[in-house]
C-alpha cells in the first residue's frame, strides 16, 4: 500500500461505532487479576460486548461470563476502549470489547438475542434419551469426574468408561428445563483396588452441566 492509499484509506469501523447490537442490562462477571468482578453488561453484538464496572479492570484481554435469556455464556474478550462514566456521584468504568473466544452455539445464542429472535423449540424426546447427550456434555462430565478423582483420565482417542442413567425432563422453579443424570464411574487406586462412584449431574437444555452430588 503506497502513501496515497494510506492517507485516504477509510478507518476501520468498530462494532460499537455503528448501530449494531442490542441495548439492555444483563448480569456478567469479569475475571481480572485472578479475581471475579461482578459487572453489568449494557450492549451486546455479534462481534462484541459492552459492560460497566465499579472498579477498574486490569489487562487488555480477560475472561468474561454473561447471562442472557437464562443462558450463561463463557467468553474471552479484548478491551478496545475504556471510557469513564459519571453516575450517582461516582465514576464507573465502561468497557467496549470484542470477542476473542466464543463457542459456536453460544455465538448463535448471542445472534438470536441481538436480533430478538425466539430460542429454538426443545426436542423433549431427545432430552429424555441419555444416548442423545452431546459429545460436549459427555466430555464435560468426564472432565468433571477426573477433577473429582472419580475417574481416571481416558487414553487419547478412547471414550471414558462411564454409564449414564438419565431421568425425565422437568421444569425448574426459575422456568428452565433440565434433567438429572446419574453417572456411574470406577477408579483403580494405588493399591490396585477398584472404587465405584455414583455422581449426580444436572444437564440443562443449553448443554450446561452442574454437579449435584
Amino acid at each position: 500500500m503506497n502513501l496515497i492509499d494510506q492517507l485516504f484509506r477509510r478507518p476501520e469501523t468498530l462494532w460499537f461505532d455503528s448501530a449494531d447490537g442490542r441495548e439492555g442490562n444483563f448480569d456478567a462477571v469479569a475475571v481480572s487479576g485472578g479475581k471475579r468482578i461482578p459487572v453489568v453488561g449494557t450492549r451486546l453484538a455479534r462481534e462484541g460486548i459492552a459492560f460497566v464496572s465499579t472498579v477498574e479492570v486490569r489487562g487488555n484481554e480477560l475472561p468474561l461470563t454473561f447471562t442472557i435469556r437464562r443462558r450463561t455464556i463463557p467468553s474471552r474478550v479484548r478491551i478496545l476502549k475504556d471510557e469513564p462514566v459519571r453516575a450517582a456521584k461516582r465514576i464507573l468504568h465502561r468497557y467496549l470489547c470484542s470477542f476473542t473466544a466464543l463457542a459456536d452455539d453460544d455465538r448463535d445464542a448471542v445472534l438470536r438475542y441481538v436480533e430478538n429472535r425466539p430460542e429454538p423449540a426443545l426436542d423433549e424426546a431427545s432430552l429424555d434419551d441419555s444416548g442423545s447427550l452431546s459429545p460436549r456434555v459427555r466430555g464435560e462430565i468426564a472432565d468433571r469426574l477426573v477433577q473429582l478423582k472419580r475417574l481416571a483420565p481416558p487414553a487419547p482417542g478412547m471414550a471414558p468408561l462411564i454409564r449414564l442413567d438419565a431421568q425425565t425432563v422437568r421444569e425448574l422453579e426459575d422456568g428452565r428445563r433440565a434433567r438429572d443424570v446419574i453417572v456411574h464411574s470406577r477408579l483403580r487406586t494405588a493399591g490396585n483396588a477398584v472404587r465405584s462412584f455414583q455422581t449426580k449431574f444436572r444437564v440443562y437444555a443449553d448443554d450446561r452441566i452442574e454437579v449435584l452430588s
